[in-house]
């Protein structure tokens, strides 16, 4: 094998401290199957020499130590280690590479491989879990059958399922398909979120009106409160979002206490694909992981007890540690809400007895046809409304969804995090499992948050009390909101 004359790292991986010493991170998603292999554990005297590669470095100046290292070749063999030539250059809006399966991209997500035909690497994710029966969905999902047995067992309460619902349209799908479709005494749970817009706020009354046996419990939290915390996220997370789990702390507790068998919300299989058929094989960063089955409560209790209780993450590069300091975060800012949720786990942890809810989720992919069918369905069943002037079907209840693609699309671009800019997966996932078509899909791309600063980023950081300087010194922010070290943009 030939060294490179000129060895640099790759475009995307660099070298960062962990707790058991130096790691080159991969900021990205690599093909199958090094798509595995995202934070490898180098030596400290390696790790030195690789973090100064920038192929202006010729390789006969590096330590012979550094050369004739056996890890040293095997990262020239892998690619990650390569010719200052061979270095891939950072996409364009204008020039950037397109996956041929789906709609995502290299320059909304830096850092994504593609294979000889041009199909990127969650797609080829997507493909392996499908030919080792990986894609039946969430281990949480259920079916109809299930769903009507559960019910008939059901003596413990006035309710057969708790939806959490927003307005949006899956949410009212849900809403529509329990207690209309299925029959379900159902309670719908909504958290009054402050930036939910008012269109759906508009869908929820209209679903009770066309909906008459479905009762609604609602809850607020203080508006300082939420403003405090959401600036909190800010600066811990770099994004100021609370949902969903705030729903999940305030409404869980409430449907054990009803005794409730089942809890749902409104979101479909795409948005769980990274988890799904990704991230089961990525969580620690270091292979796969294929744990053993557990039961719905147990599922449940480890769902809820990461809301409640999450650990610093083991590995603070996993694509798992941002959504697990997310979560901490919220606790920090929000726990005083949190007492009920602690006191329902603990006893659920002291006593199997205790009842426990059930946290499932239907089978989207199957039940739904299309994204478009979905909203003429609801259009014409429960007199569902689009927000004025969105034309994306992704996400369609809250009022700062852009400003959540934005943060997340930074903050991964100034490689921050590994965890991929959400929607954007989210979308393609959807023209792979026959959701959307690729042209409507790629109509939805141009509707999210990442081409630019949302114009209702100013009106959100000032209701948050959030100034310009703010972006350069508030924590976590400044990789969310300015271009890393180089300031702002916007």
């Amino acid at each position: 094998m030939r060294l490179p004359s000129h060895p640099a790292l790759q475009y995307r991986w660099a070298v960062r401290d962990s707790r058991d010493g130096k790691v080159l991170v991969y900021y990205g998603l690599r093909n199958p199957p090094h798509h595995q292999e995202t934070v490898l554990p180098v030596p400290a005297a390696l790790a030195e020499a690789l973090a100064g590669l920038d192929g202006a470095t010729s390789l006969d100046s590096l330590p012979a130590a550094v050369r004739e290292s056996e890890t040293f070749s095997r990262l020239v063999a892998e690619g990650i280690v390569v010719d200052k030539q061979d270095r891939r250059q950072p996409s364009t809006a204008d020039h950037k590479r397109t996956c041929t399966r789906c709609v995502a991209d290299d320059h909304l997500l830096p850092g994504l491989e593609f294979d000889a035909r041009g199909v990127c690497a969650f797609c080829q994710c997507y493909e392996r879990a499908e030919q080792t029966g990986g894609s039946a969905g969430p281990r949480n999902a259920v079916d109809e059958a299930a769903l009507l047995s559960i019910a008939k067992a059901n003596k413990d309460s006035r309710f057969d399922v708790m939806v959490l619902c927003t307005g949006g349209k899956d949410s009212t799908f849900l809403l529509w398909y329990l207690a209309k479709q299925l029959g379900l005494r159902v309670l719908a749970a909504s958290w009054n979120m402050p930036y939910t817009n008012d269109t759906c706020r508009g869908n929820i009354r209209r679903a009770l009106e066309l909906l008459p046996d479905v009762e609604l419990v609602e809850r607020t939290l203080p508006i300082n409160a939420v403003r405090d915390a959401m600036r909190a996220q800010f600066g811990q997370v770099g994004a100021p979002c609370l949902c969903p789990t705030v729903a999940h702390v305030l409404f869980f507790p409430l449907a054990a206490s009803e005794r409730i068998p089942v809890v749902m919300q409104g979101v479909e299989e795409v948005q769980l694909a990274v988890m799904s058929h990704v991230m089961r094989s990525l969580q620690s960063g270091k292979g796969p992981a294929r744990p053993a089955p557990l039961s719905i409560r147990e599922q449940t209790l480890q769902f809820l007890g990461m809301a409640a209780r999450a650990p610093e993450p083991p590995d603070p590069f996993s694509l798992m540690a941002d959504y697990i300091r997310y979560q901490r975060s919220i606790r920090s800012g929000l726990n005083p809400i949190y007492g009920p949720l602690d006191r329902l786990l603990a006893r659920a942890r002291k006593d199997e007895s205790v009842f426990v809810p059930q946290f499932l989720r239907l089978k989207t992919n199957a039940l739904y046809g299309s994204w478009k069918e979905v909203a003429t369905l609801m259009h014409k069943e429960m007199d569902w409304k689009m927000p004025p002037g969105q034309k994306g079907l992704l996400h369609t209840s809250c009022r700062i969804e852009k400003v959540k693609d934005y943060c997340q699309y930074m903050r991964f671009r100034n490689m921050r995090s590994t965890s991929f800019p959400q929607s954007i997966v989210e979308v393609g996932a959807g023209v792979f499992f026959g959701l959307l078509s690729r042209e409507e899909a790629l109509r939805e791309v141009e509707e999210l948050g990442y081409h630019r600063e949302p114009e209702v980023m100013a009106e959100l950081l000032g209701d948050l009390r959030l100034s310009d300087a703010d972006r350069h010194s508030h924590g976590e922010t400044v990789y969310s909101l300015c271009d890393g070290a180089s300031g702002c943009r916007g």
